[in-house]
């Protein structure tokens, strides 16, 4: 994706950065095996709502983040999620890490790679809770596209078309946003199908 005449204006209290572009670049069901968010078949939003799970909890119980919820453990990272400021998570399943090379998860889950891990992480993790509609109005506010800060600091771009929103780092990793406002007591999960990190 190329993004051209980049004219930022801030939104959402700083949190979204409006990226004026003139290119732009589901829903998911339930389907076999763990390739995307089952979360809300497991657990249906009006048992959970007194009483919802944060972030971490859901990860940990969803099958289909079995290995993000390995790569949170590793990393140490609920330390970072389990405090009592919000945040937007865009939680890749495990369908987005089997995209990698073979062999790269493994050995992302040494315990060497802790860090590097964090650095992953903070890839997809916004401050405040941002939904679907926010996203929205702010593509299109815009022209096409929009930043988002992430918690380590980068910019990720955000673009839409067919009502798909698409996530590209600034290394030009990127993916799809599959499963979209899960609710968590401390912020919000949005799943995406592919894993952004500080590599091309």
């Amino acid at each position: 994706m190329r993004i051209k005449n980049n004219i930022s204006v801030l939104f959402l209290s700083g949190l979204l950065v409006v990226t004026a572009c003139s290119e732009t670049k589901k829903e998911g069901k339930e389907i076999k095996g763990n390739e995307k968010l089952i979360a809300e078949n497991i657990i249906q939003p009006q048992k959970i709502e007194k009483n919802k799970p944060t972030i971490i909890e859901f990860t940990a119980m969803d099958k289909g983040f079995s290995i993000l919820a390995s790569v949170i453990e590793v990393a140490e990272f609920s330390k970072v999620l389990n405090t009592e400021n919000s945040y937007t998570i865009f939680a890749p399943v495990n369908m987005a890490f089997d995209k990698l090379p073979e062999g790269k998860v493994e050995e992302l889950l040494e315990s060497r790679n802790k860090e590097k891990l964090q650095s992953i992480l903070n890839y997809h993790v916004i401050p405040g809770k941002i939904t679907k509609e926010d996203i929205t109005a702010a593509v299109k506010e815009g022209r096409g596209s929009m930043q988002l800060k992430t918690l380590g600091g980068s910019k990720l771009t955000v673009s839409m078309k067919k009502n798909r929103i698409f996530i590209i780092d600034k290394m030009g990793n990127g993916g799809t946003l599959v499963t979209t406002d899960v609710e968590a007591s401390n912020g919000i999960i949005h799943t995406i199908d592919a894993v952004m990190t500080s590599e091309k």
